[in-house]
């Protein structure tokens, strides 16, 4: 395309001809004037039927598409077609700042006014605030999320016209930096093809951490905002809106504005200085600047409410109070009219805190069971830090690691931040927006300069490998050790270990983060039992990178710390000793404790670090999931689409028959390991038995409709379609030498059975995640070893020949022996037809320096792989670019994305950064598989929000890309499933099971006990069941917050921790909310297993189970509403009274089981 050239596509050829005909500037060939002359921007616009090649093929089909969504939802526009509904106002000012009152009247109190003009849009999906450039100052624009509203959108009166809103979040602020000359606003046309005119340089659009110094305390932490509308007739004009679905609820109200006695930074200021003055544990100082730093109080409001918690702690103790703020600042309401005013009033707050000194309890709540029951946990601070601000949350629970062991009395000078964006999403690359500011200056501050809590001054310590991908590091502030060591950041680093020899900063940090992985300790061994041995090579290929290993003697220590309640005790193990890091499997021909480390194991010298530190293990093989990297080159490779298209209607099957018949839903929930830990399963098989369905109770009927689609949005969006057939294991190396190049070994036991199976065959295909080159993929002959072998003595992990020119880890995405999981596939139909030659990048060397690593380069690595690390952006446009050429991802421009994709891989280890100029011309189309699907709704019912159109109004906001329905094997798999209709039949068939007349199965099963345990009295238990139910509903409230994206404003739903699933925003969950899932699923597990020992009395030897248990129950039939209104929409509390009804049927069934003649 030449300066000046540009070209518009046209779906339609007669609509195209008739542009052509009226503004055409040809005519059969020859050139004329046009009978109209078309100008945009000033310009005259000259356009001629191209005669370049022809339009593209992807792009024709996202405008079919287009124009199919346009015409089907014509019969609901026709309506609203008369007149354009006006949706953008003009404003005189905007101010930030708090609500109050004044008397039971609520007032905006105005902290902070920006007094220039522009513009409020009500959008598609936000709020949107447009400032004209003026004078020198840029042209700014702000993007309030219509969900992070709290509440309503409140228009004032004729004499004071304004528009108010209270957020959850901060907003995302924009400024816009033209290049060029000033264009004015453009008509539609001119939005259709702006990019057609070249010439016109398109402004630069940044995010900014700032309005100006003065704005900078009150936006990040007043989050009510109020715009000055210039015209008062446009409150009726915005009042009419209420009509369009996605804006939040409009209300008229009297509007009073009312000025501070004292600023707001002057407040800030004075309660700062009050807190870290005063003499209270710092954990108390924590939760009261986290009170404010949050936005839930103000700073005046705290700094007069610490003289309260000084006398609460006098009375109760530092962690019941501690615990009494926790609440607090959960049940405060969000201030505003529609609040009570009360609620607010200091006595009252004052009130609330003092009263925990009376009936609270000191052994209850989340301290006791936690520690009791998880040994390797500790309490950790977090803080959030955002574009603007800092929040606080926590103290969570969280596994220590060799740091947080050492120092296990100082654990709360340490501190988890992360650096993320104002919804709690990581800082990702961001469409035609500028991040520099937000990294090089507003991150780059905090990291460099630390931040203040109370009296303790947080600087940065390290990370490990997976908190920088997660975008969180370790802080700390500095202590003083029993022994009267003074410790800070930097001379800890120097207790870890001796790192003077590495020049590298990536590989100095990921040396010092092996001391901040997550680990759990097993056994302290002596040197004498540690041997060093050299690493098999050959040809500059290692075989053995990574693993070393175990006597049979000291594997057997091992188990006794570690893996205790195992049926099947593992046998190779990834582990963190000294300065090591890798796998050990078992080697039964050595004698006595030997732990033998290969020199590629050996990262750093750390002489006083000999506990086996471990990290993961091979208890169990992991089922395989294919994804949508892995079925690409599938088929690339020649596997029918039939096979995987059968694989998924299988679990889509699967799926429904849970609707078929409550048994088939006890098996599903068992199978998919989802409310297992309430017995959930168990208690619908039960409620089977006494002709009960559990679907007329609307909690657990939720619980399975959302845990279906979980699994369905699973398959739909991320093609994590299961193979039977196939297995996920650790990879180590055969030490014995049997095995030939291209064989492997994998044993498995399973689980349930114990039984042992060798999977052998010929043809087996290999693989490891993530595969973006056709050769990631392998095939290698499984084979069986002979029964004197050692190797018979090992299961559930993939054994490595030591033979051949090249390992074969190393042929699949780049993998080695250091703890890598590698996916074995027997299947015959998914077999490939053909393999070919594996990548070999050259070895990239990392950046290294000519001094010793100092700690402001560690920070540099951490903050430039923050924003440089293109990990997901390469691999989602590979994923496209593979949908739409013929070749696949055997094309040249995928092959060489495959290979910056390991570039990206290594970056955390090397620094240096896949080089995106490389990337293709990054074009707007993609397959419809890549497409966001609909939000999941939970409230009185599980729905999906329903997918919305862009009309003509809302092509500001309109996508960036264009989709089309992709040919390949992903677009027949994504549209094989649709989730509206699935949940509709779902939802069908529920419903004709319910009976009008629906029984109250919680009460009916009430009778049912009462019938069994008449004898019994139970009613000397209710208050320790009521005590039982607190402590369930606290930490079951602490779960919601810690999971959630933002704890410090919100939660997520009690059915997402009772499933063990975080939904997420939109179509799947994120590689983080996944892992969050997973210690989510850990957490509330040792939570109920607590709760039903404490049911059952298990420290007493069950004395009076059953009537425990019967009171836990009778407390389900009380109202576990919270009395009033409560903050960030917490609601009633339902599954403690299930939790309750498993146990008491258990015992009821023991009970039976005992007095039988």
């Amino acid at each position: 395309m030449n300066k000046g050239l540009a070209t518009l596509t046209i779906i339609d050829a007669e609509k195209a001809q008739k542009l052509l005909d009226r503004y055409g500037s040809t005519q059969n060939g020859r050139r004329r004037p046009p009978k109209q002359q078309l100008r945009l921007f000033g310009r005259s616009v000259t356009l001629t039927k191209s005669r370049n090649n022809p339009p593209d093929e992807f792009l024709l089909r996202s405008l079919e598409e287009e124009e199919a969504a346009r015409i089907q939802r014509i019969p609901r526009l026709i309506p609203s077609t008369a007149t354009k509904v006006q949706k953008s106002f003009a404003i005189s000012s905007f101010s930030c700042g708090l609500w109050d009152y004044l008397g039971q009247h609520a007032v905006f109190v105005d902290y902070f006014r920006y007094r220039r003009g522009g513009t409020i849009l009500f959008g598609r999906s936000s709020l949107n605030i447009s400032m004209p450039a003026y004078d020198r100052y840029p042209q700014l624009e702000i993007e309030y999320d219509y969900s992070s509203i709290n509440g309503s959108i409140y228009l004032g009166k004729p004499f004071y016209p304004t528009v108010t809103i209270s957020l959850e979040i901060a907003p995302r602020l924009y400024k816009i930096t033209p290049v060029g000359g000033d264009i004015s606003e453009p008509s539609t046309l001119a939005v259709l093809l702006e990019n057609m005119l070249l010439q016109t340089k398109k402004p630069v659009k940044s995010r900014i951490d700032s309005l100006g110094k003065a704005s900078d305390a009150v936006a990040a932490t007043c989050f009510t905002y109020q715009f000055v509308l210039s015209q008062a007739a446009d409150l009726q004009l915005i009042l009419s809106l209420k009509k369009e679905r996605q804006i939040p609820k409009l209300v008229s109200w009297k509007t009073s504005t009312i000025a501070p006695q004292i600023t707001y930074c002057e407040q800030l200021a004075l309660f700062l200085s009050s807190l870290a003055h005063e003499e209270i544990p710092y954990r108390l100082k924590y939760q009261l600047q986290m009170l404010v730093w949050n936005g839930i109080l103000s700073p005046d409001k705290v700094t007069k409410l610490i003289s309260t918690v000084v006398q609460f702690n006098q009375r109760a103790g530092v962690d019941l109070a501690v615990h009494s703020i926790q609440q607090l600042a959960r049940k405060v309401q969000y201030a505003g009219p529609e609040a009570d005013q009360a609620d607010f009033e200091l006595t009252i707050l004052a009130k609330f805190i003092l009263d925990f000194a009376d009936t609270g309890r000191q052994d209850g709540g989340y301290v006791p069971y936690t520690r009791r029951s998880h040994p390797n946990g500790t309490w950790i601070h977090r803080a959030t830090v955002t574009p603007l601000g800092i929040y606080l949350s926590g103290p969570y629970w969280e596994s220590k690691n060799r740091i947080l062991r050492r120092y296990a009395n100082h654990t709360d000078y340490f501190m988890r931040v992360e650096f993320m964006e104002e919804t709690g999403d990581p800082m990702r690359f961001e469409q035609d927006v500028s991040l520099d500011q937000i990294f090089q200056q507003r991150f780059k501050t905090v990291l460099q300069n630390g931040f203040i809590i109370g009296d303790r001054h947080f600087e940065f310590l390290g990370f490990s490998h997976s908190s920088l991908r997660s975008q969180s590091c370790w802080f700390m502030a500095a202590f003083t050790t029993e022994t009267g060591e003074p410790l800070d950041a930097r001379s800890i680093i120097r207790t870890l270990g001796d790192f003077s020899h590495i020049r590298s900063p990536a590989k100095c940090a990921a040396r010092i983060g092996q001391a901040l992985s997550e680990t759990v300790p097993s056994v302290d061994v002596n040197l004498g039992v540690v041997q060093i041995v050299d690493d098999i090579e050959r040809d500059g290929r290692m075989f053995s990178d990574g693993v070393g290993t175990v006597s049979q003697s000291l594997i057997e220590k091992i188990w006794e710390k570690y893996a205790v309640r195992a049926k099947v005790k593992p046998t190779v193990i990834q582990i963190r000793f000294a300065g090591a890091k890798g796998m050990i499997s078992l080697d039964t021909t050595r004698t006595g404790d030997v732990l033998m480390l290969r020199k590629s194991m050996r990262k750093f010298e750390a002489p006083d670090a000999f506990n086996i530190e471990i990290c993961g293990s091979g208890i169990r093989p992991l089922p395989l999931r294919l994804n949508r990297q892995l079925i690409k080159i599938l088929e690339d490779l020649g596997v029918s689409e039939q096979p995987l298209i059968a694989l998924q209607q299988e679990e889509v099957d699967e799926l429904r028959k849970t609707a078929q018949s409550p048994i088939l839903a006890a098996n599903f929930l068992e199978k998919a390991n989802l409310a297992t830990s309430a017995m959930i399963p168990t208690l619908v098989r039960t409620l089977v038995r006494l002709q009960l369905n559990f679907l007329h109770d609307q909690f657990l009927r939720h619980m399975i409709e959302l845990s279906v689609l979980v699994k369905l949005r699973e398959l739909k969006y991320r093609a994590r379609i299961h193979v039977p057939m196939g297995f996920t294991l650790h990879g180590i190396m055969d030490e014995t030498g049997f095995l030939r190049e291209g064989e492997v070994y994998c044993p498995i036991v399973d689980n349930a059975t114990g039984r042992r199976e060798v999977l052998v065959g010929a043809n087996v295909a290999i693989t490891r995640s993530p595969a973006l080159h056709p050769g990631d993929v392998q095939v290698v002959n499984a084979v069986a070893v002979p029964d004197n072998s050692p190797l018979n003595d090992l299961h559930n992990c993939v054994v490595f020949s030591q033979h051949g020119s090249r390992d074969l880890p190393s042929k699949l995405s780049g993998g080695d022996l250091d703890g890598d999981l590698y996916n074995i596939i027997y299947d015959e139909r998914l077999k490939p037809k053909r393999v070919v030659e594996a990548a070999d990048y050259p070895r990239v060397e990392a950046i290294s320096l000519d001094r010793p690593v100092e700690r402001s380069d560690i920070i540099h690595h951490f903050l430039t792989f923050m924003q440089q690390d293109q990990l997901g952006r390469i691999a989602t446009l590979h994923q496209a670019i593979a949908d739409q050429k013929v070749r696949g991802t055997f094309d040249g421009e995928c092959l060489v994305m495959a290979e910056l994709h390991s570039t990206a891989v290594d970056y955390s280890k090397t620094g240096i950064p896949a080089d995106i100029k490389r990337l293709p011309k990054n074009n707007r189309l993609r397959p419809d598989f890549m497409a966001s699907g609909p939000r999941v709704e939970i409230a009185e019912t599980i729905e999906l929000a329903e997918s919305r159109t862009p009309s003509d109004e809302d092509e500001a906001e309109t996508s960036f890309y264009r989709y089309y329905k992709s040919k390949k094997v992903l677009g027949v798999l994504y549209r094989a499933i649709d989730e509206h209709a699935f949940m509709k039949e779902l939802q069908s068939s529920n419903t004709e099971q319910l009976n009008t007349r629906s029984p109250d199965i919680f009460r009916s099963l009430w009778s049912y006990v009462q019938n069994k345990t008449t004898s019994f009295l139970w009613k000397h238990c209710t208050e320790t069941a009521r005590d039982i139910k607190e402590i369930y509903e606290d930490n079951l409230s602490g779960l919601m917050y810690q999971y959630s994206p933002t704890p410090w404003a919100s939660t997520i739903t009690e059915l997402e921790v009772f499933i063990g699933n975080i939904v997420g925003k939109t179509h799947g969950q994120t590689k983080r909310q996944r892992e969050a899932s997973m210690n989510m699923r850990e957490d509330y597990e040792r939570l109920v297993e607590f709760i039903v020992s404490q049911m059952r009395n298990k420290d007493a030897g069950r004395e009076e189970a059953l009537e425990r248990s019967i009171a836990c129950m009778a407390l389900g039939l009380e109202d576990d509403g919270a009395s009033g209104p409560v903050r960030r929409g917490r609601s009633q509390v339902m599954s403690f009274r299930w939790i309750a009804a498993s146990v008491c049927l258990q015992e009821v069934e023991r009970l039976q089981k005992s007095t039988r003649f």
